[in-house]
Parts: structure tokens; sequence; C-alpha cells
């Protein structure tokens, strides 16, 4: 019988339990006495590189979720070029978020949007000791050696460059179904369709 697929990443807040890393909305950062976990659910919470809110209130509530036990990895944050006007301020928390998830002893759960000289950067900057995983990771080849061989994991969701998952160790290669509305199963099935076909034209 094969082993249930865990879903290292997702938004919906009625994942099957002990299935998932749900991952905690800003709103409950911003207010966390709001809170109510579920026994046997896992949770991770980040302050999201394209927040527009507090982000210094939201840290220190992170840090307070962290230190209550709430929490089983830090993230989604990181990086993204989409806003270019905070990526100073995108930089500074990050790296207090890495520091967060090393002294908690958290998985660090990582989103990156062309940013990627940046994160490897920061990355041998800080030598972080926790578990790294990017999610929703789509890049090429190139760029999956890199981040393999600085120490980071790689989640892939329904959509990704075929080559890159092959090249992924097993051990370190997720799945994830970020927000898509789809079922964990319903994300492998859409992998390994990609990959056959990717296969079958040798385009990976």
């Amino acid at each position: 019988m094969p082993m249930p697929l865990f879903d290292s990443h997702t938004h919906r807040m009625d994942a099957p339990i002990g299935s998932a890393i749900i991952n905690l909305p800003m709103s409950l950062i911003e207010h966390p006495e709001l809170f109510r976990p579920d026994e046997g659910r896992l949770y991770s919470a980040g302050i999201h590189p394209l927040y527009e809110g507090d982000w210094e209130q939201a840290l220190h509530n992170l840090q307070l979720m962290a230190g209550k036990g709430l929490l089983c990895a830090i993230g989604e944050c990181g990086l993204d070029h989409r806003n270019r006007e905070t990526l100073d301020r995108q930089c500074r928390f990050f790296e207090r978020q890495m520091l967060l998830a090393d002294q908690a002893g958290l998985p660090l759960i990582i989103h990156c949007v062309g940013c990627w000289d940046v994160l490897l950067r920061l990355n041998k900057l800080h030598h972080p000791t926790a578990p790294r995983m990017v999610h929703g990771f789509r890049g090429k080849p190139e760029l999956a050696l890199q981040l393999l061989s600085a120490g980071f994991d790689l989640s892939f969701g329904p959509k990704f460059n075929a080559h890159s998952y092959l090249l992924c160790p097993p051990e370190r290669r997720r799945i994830e179904t970020d927000d898509t509305g789809l079922t964990v199963e319903m994300v492998a099935e859409r992998q390994n369709e990609r990959l056959r076909r990717a296969c079958s034209t040798g385009n990976h």
C-alpha cells in the first residue's frame, strides 16, 4: 500500500488532520488571539513579502506564536521583486525570520519571486541551521542545482519544470497544493501526467 502523500504547503484551513502544513493567513498573525488550533493539525506562519501591514508587530506576534509551540514551521516568508519599493524591508525581516526559525528549531518555508541571487547571498551570509524549503518551485535546472547545493529542499506544485523535478533527489523533493484548491492527490496526478509527457517527448 503506498504511503499517504503529505502536503508541505497549503492554505486550506480544513486540510485533513496530519496530512499537511497549513499556512496561516496574515489576519491570524495580526490577531493571534483569534487563532484556535485544531488538535493534530500542523500550522506554519510567516510574514509574506508582499504584506502591507505593520511588519514589526507581525514579527512580534510571530515570535510569541512560535514560543508557545503553536507552529511546526516559520513561513511562508521571503523575497518578491514585484514590490521593489519594499525590497530592503523584505530583506531585513526575512533575515529576522531566518533567525527565528533557527532559534525555535523550526523549518523555514520560503517564498521567492525574482530574487534568487539575494536569497542565496543571505543564506551564505547567515549559515542557517534550520531546514529550508523553497515552496512552489518552477525554476530551471541550473537554479534548482544552485539551491540544492546551498541546502534548500524544493517543493513542487502542479506547475513546474520537469527537468528540475527529476534532478531533485526524492528525499529533497516535496509536494504542495498551495492556494490551488486541489487536493494533494490531484496535484500528484498532474505532476505524473506532466512527467509522462516530458519523458515521452524528451522535453523536460
